[in-house]
C-alpha cells in the first residue's frame, strides 16, 4: 500500500512538474495608478487564467524607502520577478539580482545588462509617432468644435528624462509625417506625479494655440486630461486607454501593452524558453505598443483620419516607416 502510494505520488510529480511558477511583480507605484501597474496586473491575471502560477504584486507607492525590502522580499520567495518599470530600482535590481543569482528579474521598459535580468524595453517611439500623425491630421479639421483655424500643437511630458524624450521625438516626426507646417509646443512639467502641474502646464500650451495636446507624463498626465476638459482642447492620453476619464475629450491613447508583455514573459518561462539576459522588445509590429482604437475614439476622430491612421501603422508594421529615436 506504501509503495503504491509512493507511484502515485512520483506520478503527480512527472504529470504536474514542481508545483505552480511562483510569479512576483515589484510595482514602483500601485494598483490603481492607470498606468504600469494597472497594466502589469492586468496581464498577470491574464496568465494565471492560462498557467499554473501564484502571484503576488509587491506596491512601493512611489517610496524609495521600500523598494530595497520589497524587491528582496520578491526575491526571496518567488522565482520569476517583474520589476516595473525596471528604472525605478536600478541600484536596488543590481544589489538583489547579485543575492539571488538563480531567479530571473524582469526589467520592464528599459534595459539591463545584469547577467540574470531580462530586460523589456518599449518602442513608445513608434506608437507616439501614431499619436503625432493624429494631432496633426485633427489641427487641420476645422470643423471640429474643439479646432482653431491655426495649425499648432502641444507636448507635455513629466519628468525631462531619456525615455520621455523618446516619445517625444517620434510625437514631432509623426506631426512632420503627415503636415511640416504643423507647429509643435513642447513643455516639460519636471514632475511625474503633481496633477495639478500638469494642468497647468498644459493650460499653458493650449493658451499659445495647440488644440491638440500629447501628455507623456505619468500620473501628472491626469491633470492634462482633466485641463482638456476644462478648457476645450483634445488631449490624447499615455500608456493605458485613458479615454474612459475624459470622454468626448481624450481622441486616444498611445498604449505600451504592458499586459501583453507580462503574459509573453510568463508563457516562455513555464515553455522553458525564457533565457536569463535576454532582450525582448516591444513595438507595433509584435502588438506592443500603439493607440487605442475605442468608441471614445470613434465618436470623436472623423473616419478619414481614423483610415489614415490604420493604413500608417501598417506602414511602421512592415518597416517601411523608420521612426526618429531620441534613443539611438
Amino acid at each position: 500500500m506504501k509503495r503504491m502510494i509512493l507511484v502515485l505520488f512520483l506520478l503527480g510529480i512527472v504529470a504536474t512538474g514542481f508545483g505552480a511558477l511562483k510569479v512576483a511583480i515589484v510595482a514602483g507605484d500601485a494598483i490603481g495608478d492607470r498606468g504600469f501597474t494597472d497594466m502589469a496586473y492586468i496581464g498577470i491575471q491574464e496568465a494565471e487564467k492560462q498557467f499554473d502560477i501564484e502571484y503576488k504584486v509587491f506596491e512601493c507607492h512611489v517610496d524609495p524607502s521600500k523598494y530595497f525590502d520589497s524587491l528582496r522580499a520578491a526575491a526571496m520567495n518567488y522565482d520569476l520577478i517583474f520589476v516595473d518599470p525596471g528604472y525605478f530600482f536600478d541600484k536596488e535590481l543590481a544589489e538583489v539580482s547579485a543575492m539571488f543569482p538563480s531567479k530571473t528579474f524582469v526589467y520592464i521598459d528599459g534595459a539591463s545588462d545584469l547577467p540574470n535580468v531580462v530586460s523589456v524595453p518599449f518602442k513608445q517611439n513608434e506608437g507616439a509617432f501614431l499619436a503625432g500623425c493624429l494631432a496633426a491630421l485633427l489641427t487641420d479639421k476645422t470643423e471640429l468644435c474643439k479646432i482653431n483655424s491655426e495649425k499648432i500643437v502641444g507636448f507635455v511630458g513629466g519628468f525631462d528624462m531619456p525615455v520621455i524624450r523618446d516619445y517625444q521625438a517620434g510625437y514631432e516626426h509623426g506631426v512632420r509625417y503627415v503636415d511640416p507646417e504643423v507647429k509643435v509646443i513642447a513643455r516639460y512639467a519636471g514632475d511625474h506625479y503633481d496633477p495639478a502641474l500638469g494642468k497647468e502646464t498644459a493650460y499653458s500650451v493650449s493658451k499659445e494655440g495647440a488644440d491638440v495636446i500629447f501628455q507623456a507624463a505619468g500620473p501628472t498626465g491626469l491633470g492634462i486630461l482633466e485641463a482638456a476638459k476644462d478648457y476645450g482642447f483634445f488631449a490624447i492620453g499615455v500608456d493605458t486607454d485613458q479615454g474612459y476619464l475624459q470622454p468626448g475629450f481624450i481622441v486616444s491613447s498611445m498604449m505600451k501593452k504592458v499586459d501583453v508583455a507580462v503574459l509573453d514573459i510568463v508563457r516562455m518561462q513555464i515553455e522553458n524558453k525564457l533565457e536569463k539576459g535576454s532582450l525582448h522588445v516591444y513595438g507595433i509590429a509584435n502588438g506592443g505598443v500603439g493607440l487605442a482604437y475605442n468608441e471614445f475614439m470613434m465618436d470623436t476622430v472623423p473616419a478619414s483620419v481614423y483610415i489614415e491612421i490604420r493604413e500608417i501603422q501598417e506602414k511602421i508594421a512592415n518597416g517601411e516607416i523608420v521612426v526618429d529615436s531620441y534613443l539611438n
